[in-house]
């Protein structure tokens, strides 16, 4: 069974920012009023976004309104396009 992007973005939020005490994320929920998260973690949530999710996020499309609400960066994750491993053959 896939894994959802809330349901993954709530384990980040949980196991690389240890975030104590997430409820279960509702796309309603404001990042900073209602989960606590700061600029730095914000920063934080978008490398492990990049690495852990595997997504290319383009420095250029950042824009503050993608963090405002979990409904926001879940829309935003969902138009990332993936990372793709480049094997060397040596």
């Amino acid at each position: 069974m896939q894994i959802s992007i809330l349901e993954q973005l709530q384990q980040l939020m949980v196991d690389k920012l240890k975030l104590q005490d997430v409820p279960e994320l509702n796309p309603a929920m404001h990042l900073h009023d209602d989960l606590g998260i700061d600029s730095v973690m914000l920063l934080q949530l978008i490398v492990h976004i990049e690495e852990d999710l595997s997504l290319i996020v383009p420095e250029d499309e950042l824009d503050p309104s993608i963090f405002v609400t979990v409904e926001s960066l879940v829309a935003f994750i969902n138009t990332l396009e993936p990372r793709t491993v480049h094997v060397s053959h040596s």
